[in-house]
């Protein structure tokens, strides 16, 4: 909990008569307030420090039942801490303390913090103790405010109670004569059949007891009573009766309700917030921080309908807790932020409501024109640049035809020329790929380091031929939840980004990609670059939509407010410094992982020694050009290949007398889909292993699970495609 949650904390504690403490599990600090360090015999005044400051007091027996009721807590095995233990203070007073907490908050399913309260029931056992001695029930009763005591002869069966016990059950004492199964009867249902067993065992095992239950009067009223029970034995050691004290407690548990209700709320939240029983009445809207004066009333915030209040009711009460954001119940008119939990112990629904109305108006009109200026300066960039290729290669084709017409050897210059062009090409729609693409949304579970290693080629690709990028991973295996098809736009985005800032700087460069596991489970991607850096002034301002600090023309300063959408949306963070080792900026990319034993080996590359000798490979593109060079370089390395252009060709090859080792197709051809002619493929060679090229940028399937070599390629391309 931060300051400012611990701060407000105190000034809502301020006079409450009871001792009480906060203890901060991630930190291992403990809260304790003025009367509580009173209490344990030091100043009065309130003190933050470890568990050592009560842990001295209690001797190793009752220390230990004390940790084990924490560790049982904190484990889900009980609700709560209770326990009633003996100490001696700083002062040397021996005390009786009956101590409550309970677990309020939790971070990442892990219990950060605890809230309890303290009491001093010395005079209550001393009581005790003279009750046995003198077997005074009057003077007892006067002793002790709002108590009522009672006693249960042993040999007789008889029960009786004080005029406090009567007042309790809301019975005048004169009006009924107390029996032992009416008493039992009057408990609330749930506890009835623990209070009989440790009834019994008080009787026949000597064994004094505690408990805390409610109260149900004549009227219906619900009375909160807190019960200690002791043996009473005469001098042989034969149990004479039982005898105890009942207390009403109901203002003191009504205000520790409330008060942990309100340390489970983000006390910086400046939304209002609702909590309301079972029974559909508000309570505690005083605590709600309703800073535009607003009626409390949750139907007069939120105009939704009686169905489907109920509807979120059912669904935090079967669920625990729900949350739905920019929902809306007129049209859209107003839209809300909402989260509904439920606390079962104590009954209550906690509705945090936020109007997000213009919030969402705000967004919605920012993605409107994210779109449009994305569509203009993607669409005015790509005509530039692809006009400038188209000039080059076309200039050089007419070179190399004056210099065929003369006869002229000296040509390669200008073949070098139309290559450079058409990589520029290449790079221009990769671009236009990398920015235009919608991935898809849904979250799956896949390993990222063998995503970012079998898009290798895809990285390559995007970057000029003077910029080199590495991929330093150390052995591992996890998993994370994530977009899989956001995955590696956002690292193409900061690669991308990179890119640009080497140029900035200079023509050639390098970016480093690599990865490491935190203890913690977290998974850091790390993306480093030899650029040009980020100003310290300008690290706060790289997610804003439209920041950019490049120059004209080069960036319109949405792709990094998306990443930094995406991540958030997530689950995940990015992180930034404006320098790294390297001497560019560092971005961090943090995911949840579930790190599994087997550990990934990365892939020795296979081009160097890439041969096809002897395989039988059919390939299928209806550019006959593409279909023949793909043709002639794998002959080349000494395969057999059977080239097919249409459907009927295709079918014409497979109903041949060649068993084909490899399929390689186009995506999209006029006659027939890559599917369909995978479909085709493996009905007749089911072992065949298949490849897939395309030329079209929109081609995003993430249910096509066989490789994808974008056009257009060189053959160095093309070996290392199909050395993965």
């Amino acid at each position: 909990m931060n300051s400012q949650s611990l701060d407000l904390t105190h000034k809502v504690l301020t006079g409450i008569d009871e001792a009480y403490w906060q203890w901060d599990l991630v930190n291992e600090h403990i809260f304790y307030s003025a009367q509580l360090t009173k209490i344990l015999g030091y100043a009065d005044e309130e003190k933050i420090g470890e568990s050592i400051l009560w842990e001295k007091h209690l001797d190793s027996h009752n220390l230990n039942a004390v940790h084990q009721q924490i560790q049982q807590h904190l484990k889900g095995y009980i609700d709560r801490i209770d326990v009633t233990i003996p100490i001696v203070n700083n002062q040397e007073q021996e005390l009786w303390l009956h101590a409550v907490g309970k677990v309020v908050e939790r971070i990442d399913g892990r219990a950060s913090l605890m809230f309890g309260t303290v009491k001093d029931v010395t005079a209550t056992k001393n009581m005790i103790v003279k009750l046995k001695k003198q077997n005074d029930w009057l003077m007892l009763a006067e002793r002790i405010s709002n108590s009522g005591h009672w006693r249960f002869d042993i040999q007789s069966a008889t029960l009786d109670w004080s005029a406090e016990i009567f007042r309790i059950h809301g019975l005048n004492n004169k009006s009924k004569i107390p029996d032992f199964e009416s008493a039992v009867d009057a408990l609330r249902e749930k506890d009835r059949s623990k209070f009989r067993t440790s009834f019994h065992n008080a009787i026949h095992q000597q064994q004094p007891f505690h408990l805390k239950t409610q109260l149900i009067q004549p009227t219906g009223k619900k009375v909160k009573v807190e019960i200690i029970a002791e043996v009473e034995r005469d001098s042989k050691g034969v149990a004479l009766a039982v005898f105890g004290v009942y207390k009403d407690i109901t203002r003191s548990e009504d205000l520790f309700e409330k008060l942990k209700l309100l340390a489970m709320v983000n006390f910086t939240i400046k939304v209002p917030i609702f909590f309301i029983d079972d029974n559909d009445n508000v309570v505690y809207q005083d605590i709600s921080p309703h800073h535009d004066g607003a009626s409390a009333v949750l139907f007069n915030y939120i105009n939704f309908s009686i169905t489907e209040y109920m509807e979120y009711k059912k669904q935090a009460k079967e669920q625990g807790q729900i949350k739905e954001n920019n929902v809306s119940f007129d049209k859209y008119t107003s839209v809300f932020d909402l989260s509904v939990t439920y606390e079962a112990d104590e009954g209550i629904y906690i509705w945090i409501v936020e109007n997000v109305t213009d919030k969402f108006r705000t967004e919605q009109q920012q993605v409107i024109s994210n779109r449009l200026a994305l569509l203009g300066n993607t669409f005015g960039n790509v005509s530039h640049d692809i006009n400038n290729v188209l000039g080059v290669a076309l200039g050089a084709i007419e070179m190399l035809e004056i210099k065929f017409s003369r006869g002229e050897q000296d040509i390669s210059s200008y073949i070098d020329r139309v290559k450079n062009a058409i990589d520029k090409g290449k790079d221009v729609t990769e671009r236009l790929l990398a920015f235009t693409r919608k991935p898809t949304v849904k979250v799956v579970s896949f390993d990222p380091i063998q995503d970012i290693y079998d898009n290798q080629y895809l990285f390559k690709q995007l970057l000029l031929s003077t910029i080199n990028v590495t991929f330093k991973f150390e052995p591992m295996h996890c998993l994370i939840n994530f977009p899989q098809g956001e995955f590696i736009n956002i690292l193409l985005n900061l690669v991308l980004n990179a890119q640009d800032a080497i140029q900035e700087k200079g023509l050639s460069g390098h970016i480093e990609i690599s990865a490491n596991l935190l203890e913690s489970n977290r998974l850091e991607i790390h993306v480093k670059d030899s650029g040009v850096g980020i100003a310290k002034e300008n690290l706060t301002k790289i997610f804003d939509p439209f920041y950019s600090s490049k120059s004209v023309n080069k960036g319109n300063g949405i792709g990094l407010a998306n990443v930094y959408s995406t991540m958030y949306k997530h689950n995940g963070l990015i992180q930034v410094e404006g320098v790294s080792d390297i001497g560019g900026a560092h971005f961090t990319l943090v995911f949840k992982c579930k790190v599994l034993k087997e550990k990934y080996l990365a892939k020795e590359s296979k081009t160097s020694s890439l041969s096809y000798k002897n395989t039988n490979i059919l390939v299928l593109d209806d550019e006959i050009s593409i279909a023949e060079f793909v043709a002639l370089f794998l002959d080349s390395k000494g395969a057999n290949v059977v080239v097919a252009n249409n459907k009927e060709q295709l079918i014409e090859k497979i109903n041949g007398d060649i068993v084909f080792d490899i399929f390689i197709t186009d995506m999209i051809l006029p006659d027939l889909s890559g599917k369909e002619a995978v479909g085709m493929v493996l009905e007749k060679f089911p072992d065949i292993n298949i490849f897939s090229i395309s030329g079209y940028i929109a081609i995003e399937d993430r249910s096509w699970e066989y490789p994808v070599l974008r056009k257009p390629f060189n053959s160095k391309e093309l070996a290392e495609f199909l050395a993965i």
